[in-house]
């Protein structure tokens, strides 16, 4: 009878555990990251007698999570992903957004200032035209400022952001690691996992792969190590690494992530992916740093070749054009870790052969090596660094003084601060350089059938180029300049001479002759405006393949179709996530009518060993009673 009441005591204890948790199921139905817990019930060990085993009730084994690891590990990356990609999408869509129209874009803006040059070629005597062109270089330098701005905006919020979601991740790794070791002891002191701490883990783990991508280790005694980035331990157990933020060791405005904290912080940006700080790093490397070089590119080619052209020219008071704009210097920056004591100064030269990136010069023990700051990839170097020989990459000019350290590290940045330093420099419409400085004419005594071009200037800065030159022909096959030389001619073919070009075609008699002279008295001259005009469409850009539109409109292009793949992207990891989310859940959510179904199951079992102890109790008064 003894044993009766025993076996009807445990099934009374083991129900009501199971009627504890299915209530604990129910009142969690609706938490987030809550996983359904059941019991797992077992018989107790049976007594021998003689005439065979009997047993001696149940017992509540454990409570057991409905948990399956890899359905978790699975949608844990998914919205990792997830998040990753809405980040960088919603930066991208701003930045598409600031590029993109087609009435107030760059494109078009460059646009206006390109057909007010025309105004100019069409009118070259008309302060109206010029006014208009001075107005829409102010507006092309402005538009150009608004978009650096931006862009700078742009940079201060992935600053921002990087910030918030460093400190988020330090956050969680130290809530983590406070669970790791609340867990381990619950397992030390019961043998049994402590599901609701298990829970709760789980769910810091999830939101930290929202913030960065992680991989995730776990241990004997229940704890897990976490790792990030390039497989730096973020979690060891109950003890956490601090994640915070330090500036770039070339750029003190530029925000770099670091592991651990103080002077032991190990810049670790580079490795970082996923999640939302991620997608953040993701935005600046692969968008918004491409577009403030591309900015600047575009800058110091427009800048380049109207300036250039500006100078051939002559004004309407007859004197050589000065530059129309002014416009940033190429930067360079040495990173806080030299200790060498050189400097270094980059010029820009070779426009074509610019690039939108930025690059990292290193002193090696046998010279200098460059590398793209994006990806790392090593870049073709020339030169030894001196005034006579300088660096030379990617159209860069680089000289160096003082000494380098062996390891010392310098950042280059050919066009980014281009923007910067963007202003118009002439004020006054009379100082638009339209016409060209000098004119060539065929003598009105001429009698062969020669004709030649008006001229155009090779080399401003010839002393020469605005003295007057006649050209005569000694014979219908031979010339000579001012009285010097015995040229052989080719009809068509170019004659330089004194910074200038001019070319004849026909055919000359003897003693023909033609002038090249000043042109200051030519006001409604208008071949240099054209020659500006034209310069906008040359090939100044990518190796020589594309003009300054050309080069505009596949930035802005670019812009848009990488922005339209991350939309993609998105939508579609975004698919992703909900299935693996779903799947998740379908496995660790609690289902209502389940648990309705369970609890009144364990309570008609609970009243039944009820039962069982009523009758071990009469069965014991009988035999009390049988005995007095």
């Amino acid at each position: 009878m003894a044993n009766v009441m025993s076996t009807g005591l445990s099934g009374l204890l083991a129900f009501q555990r199971a009627i504890d948790v299915t209530g604990h199921n129910i009142a969690n139905a609706n938490t987030q990251g809550y996983a359904r817990q059941s019991v797992q019930l077992g018989t107790r060990p049976a007594s021998p007698y003689s005439t065979g085993w009997v047993g001696n009730g149940v017992d509540l084994q454990t409570v057991r999570r409905s948990y399956d690891s890899f359905l978790t590990s699975t949608a844990r990356s998914a919205e990792n992903s997830a998040e990753q990609l809405d980040v960088f999408a919603a930066q991208a869509e701003r930045l598409n957004n600031l590029f993109g129209n087609s009435e107030t874009g760059i494109a078009a803006q460059l646009q206006k200032f390109q057909n007010a040059i025309q105004g100019v070629s069409a009118a070259p005597t008309s302060q109206a035209a010029r006014q208009v062109l001075l107005g829409e270089s102010r507006a092309t330098v402005s538009s150009l400022k608004t978009y650096d701005e931006q862009l700078r905006v742009s940079e201060d919020s992935v600053n921002a952001q990087v910030k918030s979601d460093v400190i988020e991740i330090s956050a969680l790794a130290a809530s983590i690691a406070r669970l790791n070791h609340a867990i381990s002891v619950g397992r030390a002191d019961t043998g049994q996992p402590p599901n609701d701490l298990l829970d709760q883990r789980e769910n810091l783990l999830n939101d930290l792969a929202k913030k960065v991508s992680v991989t995730v280790v776990p241990q004997d005694n229940g704890s897990l190590n976490v790792f990030i980035g390039n497989g730096q331990s973020l979690i060891l157990g109950e003890t956490s690494q601090q994640v915070s933020v330090k500036q770039d060791s070339f750029d003190a405005t530029r925000t770099a992530v670091a592991l651990g904290s103080g002077s032991g912080a190990v810049d670790i940006s580079s490795y970082v992916t996923g999640g939302s700080l991620g997608g953040a790093l993701d935005f600046r490397r692969q968008m918004l740093d491409p577009a403030r070089n591309d900015l600047g590119r575009i800058s110091a080619a427009l800048v380049s070749s109207v300036n250039q052209q500006q100078r051939q020219g002559i004004d309407l008071h007859g004197a050589l054009g000065s530059d129309l704009f002014t416009v940033g210097a190429a930067v360079t920056l040495q990173s806080a870790t030299n200790t060498g004591n050189a400097s270094l100064l980059a010029v820009r030269g070779d426009l074509a052969a610019l690039k939108n990136y930025d690059l990292v010069l290193q002193k090696n023990a046998a010279g200098w090596s460059a590398t793209r700051v994006d990806t790392g990839a090593a870049v073709a170097l020339t030169g030894t660094g001196t005034n006579v020989d300088p660096l030379v990459v990617n159209g860069v000019s680089v000289t160096v003084s003082g000494v380098a350290a062996a390891g010392d590290r310098f950042l280059i940045r050919p066009t980014r601060e281009a923007v910067a330093g963007l202003t118009v420099a002439v004020n006054s419409p009379s100082d638009i350089a339209a016409a060209a400085p000098i004119r060539a004419t065929a003598a009105a005594a001429n009698t062969g059938q020669a004709t030649t071009t008006l001229g155009e200037v090779l080399d401003v800065a010839n002393p020469q180029l605005r003295q007057p030159a006649t050209l005569r022909f000694l014979t219908p096959n031979t010339y000579s300049i001012n009285g010097n030389g015995n040229f052989n001619y080719v009809s068509g073919q170019s004659i330089d001479a004194n910074g200038w070009r001019i070319a004849i075609s026909g055919a000359p008699n003897v003693g023909d002759q033609f002038d090249v002279k000043d042109n200051s008295s030519g006001t409604g001259d208008n071949r240099n405006s054209l020659a500006m005009s034209d310069a906008l469409n040359k090939p100044l850009l990518d190796n020589g393949t594309a003009s300054l539109l050309q080069s505009v409109a596949g930035f802005v292009g670019q812009i848009g179709q990488t922005t339209h793949e991350a939309q993609i992207n998105r939508d579609a990891q975004g698919v992703i996530r909900n299935e693996a989310v779903k799947s998740r859940d379908n496995i660790q959510g609690v289902n209502l009518d389940e648990e309705a179904a369970n609890l009144l199951r364990y309570q008609q079992a609970y009243q039944a060993m009820s039962q069982v102890i009523r009758v071990a109790n009469a069965m014991f008064d009988t035999l009390l009673n049988a005995t007095r």
